[in-house]
C-alpha cells in the first residue's frame, strides 16, 4: 500500500508523468440524448456539435416525438456537446426497384423512416465492352416531387461480380443511404435512359416508403446489452455526463422499467439521468402524488416541474414541452467554468421566449423541492430561472448529503474523471514507480480542486487521501486505487475504490473514514 500523498501542491510540480499528461481540470459536459428521429442511424451512438448539425444528420421536428425539440433547447442554452442515440418500433425501410434485363436489383434505404425520400439512375459511362459493370447515382431529396437533393453518392465501374474489386456487395457496405435488400440478379442493371435525346437521365423512384414506426416502448429505450442497442448504443462512449430520455407527445410516458435501467445505467458511468415529468403532472399536488405512487428515487437522478412552454415568433403559445434539454445545457453552460461552483442566478435562467406552462405559490415551490421536484419560477423582473438543487433521492434517504444534486454532480464528475484518466496504469502493473507516479497524478488533479474550492478543509490533507494497490489473482490482474474527499466537513470523506480490470474499470463505494482511518 502507497503512503496518503495528499498533503502536496501542485505549485513547482512536474505535471507530465512518464508521457501521460494530467487529468484535465475542465471538460466539456457530453449529454446523451435517446429518442426517435424523422431519420438517422439507428442504435448508434452519434455525436454532435450543434442544432445544426443533429437536424443535417437526423432530420427537424416530428409530430411523434420530442427529442428534436429538447436537443435544440439544449444547445441553445449552453450544451456544446450531445451524442444521440436513434430508437425505433418496427420502423420500415423505403425500397427501390431498378430493372436488370427480366430481373430486379433490390434496394432499401440505409435507415428506416418515412422521411428518407432516395431515387438512383444507372448509366454505363466509361464502361466499354465489360457487360458486368455500371455506375449507379443514388440521391436522398427534400421531399418526394423535389429537385432539391440533401445528400448524394455516386459508385463508379460497379461489378456484378464477386472476385472483382468493385463488387457491388462489398462497395454498398459503406454507403450511407442505401443497402442491398435481396440476392443481386444475374445481369447488371438497365441503364436508366432519357425519353428524348438532350433531356437530363431521369431517375428511378422509390417503390414503396419507410414507416417511422409506432410509439417506443420501455424496451425500445433500454435495448439490450449483448447487442449494443437502446442505453447500451453509448458502451463505446468515452465520457456520459448528463442523460435524458424524453417522453413523446402522445402523453405515453416511459414507465419505471425504463427509469430503473436508464438510473442504474448513469450509476455505472458516472452520469446524472434528467428524468421528465409525466404528462399527468398537471399541478403541484398532482406532481407530488404521482411521485409517490411511481417508485422513482435515486441518487443520480433528477426531476421538476413544471414543464416549460415556447412562444413562436407570431405570438403563439406552444402546448407543454418537456424541459429536459434546457436543464443540460444550463449546467452544461454552468460547467464549463467548474462543476464544483455555486450556480449564480443568471446560471439557471432560461432563454427569453420559454417560460413555465404554470405558476407556482411559495408555498407549492417549497413543497416540491423538499420533496426532491426542482421547480422552475419566475425572478422580480420577470425571467423564469431553475430553483431547487435537489436530486431524486428522496427525503427519506439515508444519506441527506445526497439529497444536494450539486454535491451529486460533483462526486460523479470527480470519480469518473479520475477512473478514465487513471486506466492507463493497469498496463504498467511491471513498472517499479507506476504506484508513486498515479498516486500523485490523481493527487495533483484533487489539490487542484480543493484549491478551487471544491473540497472541504483547511489543507489537502483534510480534504482527500489517495492510496492505490495491485491485486493478482492467478494470472488476472486488478488495480485498486482508493480515494476520499471531504464534501461537507473537513477531515470526513466519502471513500470509493476504483477498480481496473483487464475486461473493464469500476467504482464501487467504501465506508465513509475520517483521515486518521485512511492515513493508516
Amino acid at each position: 500500500m502507497v503512503d496518503d500523498l495528499s498533503d502536496f501542491s501542485t505549485r513547482g510540480t512536474e505535471r507530465q508523468l512518464d508521457g501521460d499528461h494530467p487529468i484535465p481540470l475542465f471538460a466539456a459536459t457530453v449529454t446523451a440524448f435517446i429518442g426517435r428521429t424523422l431519420r438517422g442511424p439507428l442504435n448508434q451512438s452519434i455525436r454532435v456539435g450543434s442544432f445544426e448539425e443533429f437536424r443535417r444528420i437526423f432530420g427537424g421536428h416530428g409530430s411523434f416525438s420530442f427529442l428534436s425539440y429538447t436537443v435544440r433547447q439544449y444547445f441553445q442554452h449552453g450544451g456544446k456537446i450531445a451524442l444521440i442515440v436513434r430508437v425505433a418500433n418496427r420502423a420500415i425501410r423505403a425500397t427501390l426497384e431498378l430493372p436488370a434485363d427480366n430481373q430486379t436489383l433490390h434496394l432499401q434505404a440505409r435507415e428506416p423512416g418515412n422521411q428518407c425520400y432516395l431515387r438512383a439512375s444507372v448509366d454505363y459511362d466509361g464502361i466499354g465492352k465489360d457487360s458486368t459493370r455500371f455506375n449507379l447515382v443514388v440521391q436522398r431529396l427534400t421531399r418526394p416531387g423535389s429537385q432539391l437533393v440533401e445528400d448524394q453518392e455516386l459508385f463508379q465501374l460497379l461489378s456484378m461480380n464477386e472476385g472483382d474489386q468493385r463488387y457491388i456487395v462489398d462497395i454498398l457496405r459503406n454507403s450511407a443511404l442505401i443497402r442491398l435488400a435481396r440476392p443481386l440478379p444475374r445481369q447488371r442493371p438497365d441503364a436508366t435512359h432519357a425519353t428524348h435525346p438532350g433531356q437530363p437521365i431521369p431517375y428511378v423512384e422509390m417503390r414503396s416508403n419507410g414507416s417511422d414506426g409506432e410509439t417506443l416502448t420501455d424496451y425500445d429505450i433500454i435495448g439490450s446489452n449483448d447487442e449494443g442497442t437502446g442505453l447500451f448504443a453509448l458502451d463505446d462512449d468515452e465520457q456520459i455526463d448528463l442523460l435524458c430520455i424524453p417522453p413523446a407527445p402522445s402523453g405515453r410516458d416511459f414507465g419505471i422499467t425504463t427509469f430503473l435501467a436508464a438510473e442504474r445505467y448513469c450509476e455505472k458511468r458516472k452520469a446524472m439521468l434528467i428524468w421528465d415529468p409525466a404528462s399527468s403532472w398537471s399541478s403541484p399536488e398532482a406532481a407530488l402524488l404521482g411521485l409517490r405512487d411511481s417508485g422513482f428515487a435515486s441518487q443520480n437522478a433528477m426531476t421538476y416541474y413544471p414543464r416549460v412552454r415556447s412562444s413562436e415568433h407570431n405570438g403563439r403559445i406552444q402546448a407543454a414541452i418537456p424541459a429536459s434539454g434546457v436543464i443540460a445545457g444550463l449546467f452544461s453552460r454552468h460547467d464549463q467554468s467548474g462543476v464544483w461552483r455555486k450556480p449564480e442566478e443568471s446560471d439557471m435562467r432560461l432563454k427569453v421566449g420559454l417560460s413555465a406552462a404554470e405558476s407556482m405559490t411559495d408555498r407549492q415551490v417549497l413543497m416540491l423541492q423538499r420533496n426532491g421536484i426542482n421547480t422552475f419560477t419566475q425572478t422580480d423582473r420577470g425571467a423564469f430561472e431553475l430553483c431547487g438543487n435537489v436530486s431524486l433521492v428522496g427525503p427519506r434517504a439515508i444519506s441527506r448529503l445526497w439529497r444536494r444534486l450539486d454535491r451529486r454532480r460533483l462526486t460523479l464528475y470527480i470519480l469518473g474523471t479520475v477512473e478514465r484518466h487513471t486506466s492507463w496504469a493497469l498496463a504498467r502493473l511491471r513498472d517499479d514507480k507506476l504506484w508513486q507516479s498515479l498516486v500523485h497524478q490523481v493527487g495533483v488533479f484533487l489539490t487542484e480542486l480543493f484549491e478551487q474550492g471544491a473540497l472541504v478543509g483547511r489543507h489537502p490533507s483534510q480534504a482527500f487521501s489517495v492510496k492505490a494497490e495491485p491485486v493478482l489473482q492467478r494470472n488476472e490482474a486488478e488495480l485498486v486505487l482508493r480515494i476520499g474527499f471531504a464534501l461537507e466537513k473537513a477531515g470526513e470523506f466519502q471513500v470509493y475504490d476504483i477498480v481496473h480490470r483487464n475486461d473493464g474499470s469500476a467504482t464501487r463505494l467504501a465506508l465513509p473514514l475520517k483521515a486518521s482511518q485512511l492515513a493508516g
